[in-house]
């Protein structure tokens, strides 16, 4: 008997590894399994309880057995997340929201800070390579662009490790499923809060070089042209990643300015690509002589400290709180659980606030 039901128990461990593959989230009944491999039920009943001992399954009376996702190999458990940072802005408390979610699963999360370079994503995928994790949750690196990294991911899922993506996705991966903002439905509620509010001369910054910012651009671009508003191009502004860093970095303003000369001077309201735009937007808009909001009313994607200036708090769009990092973990379990997951796109609140408080 000792050796039967050892025997089932290694014989079920691989049931689940290809019930998992195959989108089956738990295993037979116990008659089942006592037909399928000729053993009693006391030997079936045996063999479940070590791998429940070993967390593989959970078993629910009068439900059966579910496989929990988890694994006895080393790093079996570990859960990679490429993020651009994890240092600053949304993102230590998106880490933390995937990490403590994952661990009520009995999953560890494992940072990997990509800084949004492609060149250092090549470098972690490599490394990634020689010892696979089971599952990677991934924000991509300049996400609107064509990424040379295909080839990595492509070979990370031929080993199994499953994919999910945050806040945006490679199209190339069409077999992965992403967590992400609905970005057109976004700006299409900052730009009809705006012509409520007697805007029709309205400007708009954007990301140039990851999906965000061209969704949000579409969604600008949309609405303001179904509300019967030309969209001007000379209203609209981007700005890439590189500007970005030296923004961050080192304080380097100019393409604001430049924008302010060049794009904005005969708008009355402004779209931001996020907070941190509109927050560096609004110091050069004072400084440039503007009274604000009067002037110019500013709404921004994001809810972040950066929208709470002693300035001028800046009216901007959120999520739930801990919805983004605890969509992705989930998605993510599930995936190992071998229940199906479908892609999500969370939808915007509106948070209103002075810089579009105007007497319009």
């Amino acid at each position: 008997m000792a050796i039967k039901y050892k025997w089932l128990a290694e014989r079920l461990e691989l049931l689940i590894l290809k019930n998992i593959q195959a989108g089956i989230h738990k295993l037979p009944t116990e008659q089942q399994l006592c037909t399928r491999y000729h053993v009693s039920r006391q030997t079936v009943r045996m063999a479940m309880a070590i791998l429940e001992e070993k967390g593989l399954i959970v078993r629910k009376q009068g439900s059966g057995a579910y496989i929990t996702g988890r694994s006895q190999k080393p790093l079996g458990n570990v859960i990679g997340i490429l993020i651009s940072s994890d240092q600053e802005y949304i993102y230590p408390g998106v880490i933390s929201d995937i990490q403590d979610t994952l661990s009520g699963h009995g999953f560890t999360g494992q940072v990997f800070v990509t800084g949004n370079q492609v060149e250092q994503e090549r470098e972690i995928l490599l490394e990634l390579l020689k010892n696979p994790l089971r599952a990677l949750i991934v924000e991509g690196c300049k996400s609107a662009l064509p990424n040379p990294n295909l080839d990595l991911y492509r070979k990370l899922m031929k080993k199994n490790c499953q994919i999910v993506f945050l806040y945006n996705y490679y199209p190339a991966l069409s077999d992965c499923i992403h967590i992400k903002d609905d970005n057109v439905s976004g700006s299409a509620l900052l730009v009809e809060y705006l012509v409520r509010q007697g805007h029709t001369a309205i400007g708009g910054i954007f990301k140039s070089d990851d999906m965000q910012g061209i969704e949000r651009y579409q969604g600008f671009a949309e609405t303001m042209r179904d509300m019967g508003i030309p969209v001007s191009d000379k209203r609209v502004s981007w700005y890439g990643s590189r500007q970005l860093d030296r923004l961050l970095c080192h304080k380097d303003t100019g393409f604001l300015k430049e924008m302010i000369e060049e794009s904005l001077g005969g708008c009355t309201a402004v779209v931001c690509y996020n907070d941190i735009i509109a927050y560096y937007l609004v110091d050069e808009l004072l400084n440039a002589g503007y009274k604000l909001p009067t002037d110019m009313a500013i709404a921004a994607f994001d809810n972040t400290y950066f929208s709470n200036s002693p300035l001028l708090t800046v009216t901007t769009l959120s999520h739930e709180p801990h919805e983004m990092g605890t969509k992705a973990a989930q998605a993510v379990i599930q995936k190992l659980n071998g229940l199906p997951v479908l892609s999500q796109e969370t939808r915007w609140k509106l948070n209103l606030k002075e810089s579009t408080q105007t007497d319009r």
